[in-house]
């Protein structure tokens, strides 16, 4: 039966195809759109995890938080170091990390902070940096350019990789992260005195060109005794609404709950992928009506074929045994098909999107993606059965 299922197939292959490339497109549309979304989501809620407070300049809250957990973006603008002090010297914080950005190792940004930054984030190799010019690398920074412990790298002035090189400065590879998942894949760490030492050492030796100052005043760099925001863990809620009130009104300072920040921004991915799962099921309506025509075209050209069948005594059962075969082969291709495009799709964007501070995996399968598959197979072979259960209602010619 599976034998002459095939044969059967190969005869009206044009029309297969046409059924295959319905299911696989509209399957993987399905797959892909859930997938993101679940990758985008448990990314921003892992990396907001953690601290409950970033002081920055006064600007958006978005910007702020997003620069900050994702290395997206611009820095606001810069800060006085002394806050750090004030705030490590209160006694209502569990952690005080500044931060600062302003270069990039070709279109990896360079995070000047402190080793508390990568708390929870295990190096693969090496050790954490301790000393001026010494750098961790994320994983895929590493492994994109091939890099490992020993190595030096050059980055270069602002967030793009148009920037003058930092020749003078190069940055020693100490440690490489483990694989997180998560933004840090795609960064450099370094301490955040490194990043005043290569800026001070700049200001330095162009300090009597003429035209710098107003091409730099554009870029948010953080010179000695500057931080582009300082990442809060406060001891507990009283002291987190203290620290809160006290900084919030301050006009210079922006004083934000990043997990309030992030939920709003998630928000709107919650909305965006609604839209997505609504044109899905579009998509899918879609392909239930091309299958069915296609399946009914399908026995209706087989009709001479299924009666001659009839009559040499082979029951409709078997004839219906037969069809259902044929669609299920189908179905089953167009649904493994679907999921090796669909991650094959999330490879090819998970490099486009790490330059947004985004992470996605392309070896990352939810349970749900399973469901869907099995029924877009379910709906890729139910206009058949349908049929077929009508056909073997009539026992005669």
């Amino acid at each position: 039966m599976l034998k002459f299922a095939f044969k059967n197939m190969a005869v009206r292959k044009s029309r297969l195809l046409l059924v295959l490339l319905s299911i696989v497109i509209s399957a993987s549309v399905a797959l892909l759109s859930y997938n993101v979304a679940q990758q985008v989501n448990e990314g921003i809620v892992s990396t907001a995890a953690y601290y409950d407070m970033i002081i920055g300049p006064s600007g958006s809250a978005t910007q702020l938080a997003m620069n900050t957990m994702f290395f997206t973006d611009k820095p606001l603008g810069t800060i006085s170091y002394e806050y750090v002090e004030e705030l490590e010297k209160s006694g209502m914080t569990n952690a005080v990390v500044p931060f600062t950005m302003g270069d990039s190792f070709n279109s990896a940004r360079i995070v000047g902070t402190t080793p508390a930054f990568l708390d929870g984030k295990p190096l693969a190799q090496g050790d954490m940096f301790s000393q001026v010019y010494e750098a961790v690398l994320g994983s895929e920074v590493a492994k994109t350019y091939g890099l490992k412990v020993g190595d030096s790298i050059i980055t270069s002035h602002g967030l793009n990789t148009s920037g003058e090189q930092h020749t003078a400065s190069p940055l020693t590879v100490v440690g490489i992260l483990k694989t997180t998942g998560t933004a840090y894949d795609n960064a450099v760490f370094t301490s955040y005195r490194t990043v005043w030492a290569i800026h001070g050492s700049e200001e330095h030796e162009h300090e009597h060109e003429d035209g710098d100052e107003d091409e730099d005043e554009e870029e948010a760099e953080a010179h000695e005794g500057e931080v582009c925001a300082i990442l809060v863990k406060s001891k507990g809620f009283n002291e987190y609404y203290r620290l809160s009130a006290y900084y919030g009104e301050n006009s210079k300072l922006l004083c934000i709950n990043p997990a309030t920040v992030l939920r709003e921004v998630l928000d709107q991915v919650d909305l965006s992928a609604r839209i997505v799962y609504l044109l899905c099921g579009i998509i899918l309506v879609m392909n239930i009506l091309v299958i069915s025509v296609v399946t009914l075209l399908n026995l209706f050209d087989a009709r001479k074929e299924i009666q001659l069948m009839r009559l040499i005594g082979i029951s409709m059962k078997h004839i219906a045994q037969l069809y259902l075969i044929q669609n299920g082969i189908t179905g089953l291709a167009a649904i493994i098909l679907a999921m090796l495009l669909s991650h094959g799709c999330l490879g090819l964007m998970s490099r486009f999107v790490a330059t947004m501070g985004i992470v996605l995996s392309a070896w990352t399968v939810y349970p749900l993606e399973w469901a869907i598959a099995a029924l877009v197979f379910v709906i890729s072979v139910l206009p058949t059965m349908i049929s077929i259960l009508r056909m073997s209602a009539k026992e005669s010619l």
